[in-house]
């Protein structure tokens, strides 16, 4: 996916002292409601502030669930191009991934800027038909870059400000992959392939931390 993904580890990697874990851990909870012409994703997730690494740069690890939808777009196919699985497929999506996750944010001036990543999980829907062809969210989900990245996975690039009482408001973009498995019910053996779609939404958020 894109490069947000991997900024989070990249901060742990900026000159300086090692990251060290923090005395007092944080929790936070965090909802995200993105949107743009044709998609849709709204995500509700848990967060712990695990290390602080340089800069001031926080590391946190968390659990995301998230749900997909919007307009039937374009998938590509990552597996057999063939009479019945075609390059390409107009899918609706319909997904609900939960996801383990990690997160980093750098504090510059008075902002937070900050970035998500999805890392494994599982992904759900419901099943739908589309002349002989049935389609279905890939079950098992995992980071492996671009086109091998499988199931439903979220990322999130923003920046944020504090409020008061606990509550940080943030504002950004979010890159998210689904995969649907697709099988033609009517050709011998029932030939399967995995189709995948990337969008990229505008978000915003809350977070409350204690």
């Amino acid at each position: 996916m894109a490069l947000n993904r991997w900024l989070p580890l990249l901060m742990l990697l900026l000159p300086g002292r090692p990251a060290s874990l923090v005395a007092q851990r944080r929790l936070a909870w965090d909802a995200s409601l993105g949107v743009s012409g044709t998609a849709q994703r709204a995500a509700l997730s848990a967060w712990r502030q695990v290390a602080v690494a340089p800069l001031g740069a926080r590391i946190a690890l968390g659990v995301r669930v998230s749900g997909y939808g919007g307009d039937a777009a374009g998938y590509t196919n990552r597996g057999t191009i063939q009479a019945g699985l075609p390059g390409t497929l107009v899918l609706t999506p319909g997904v609900f991934g939960l996801n383990g996750a990690v997160a980093g944010e750098l504090p510059v001036g008075p902002l937070l800027v900050g970035a998500n990543l999805d890392l494994v999980g599982l992904s759900a829907g419901p099943s739908r038909g589309q002349g002989t062809r049935e389609h279905q969210p890939q079950t098992f989900s995992y980071f492996g870059y671009e086109a091998r990245d499988h199931g439903a996975l979220n990322s999130e690039f923003y920046v944020a400000v504090r409020g008061s009482r606990g509550l940080t408001w943030r504002a950004g973009a979010s890159h998210y992959v689904t995969n649907h498995i697709v099988t033609d019910v009517a050709a011998a053996g029932r030939p399967s392939a995995r189709y995948q779609r990337f969008e990229t939404v505008l978000f915003g958020a809350v977070r409350l931390e204690r």
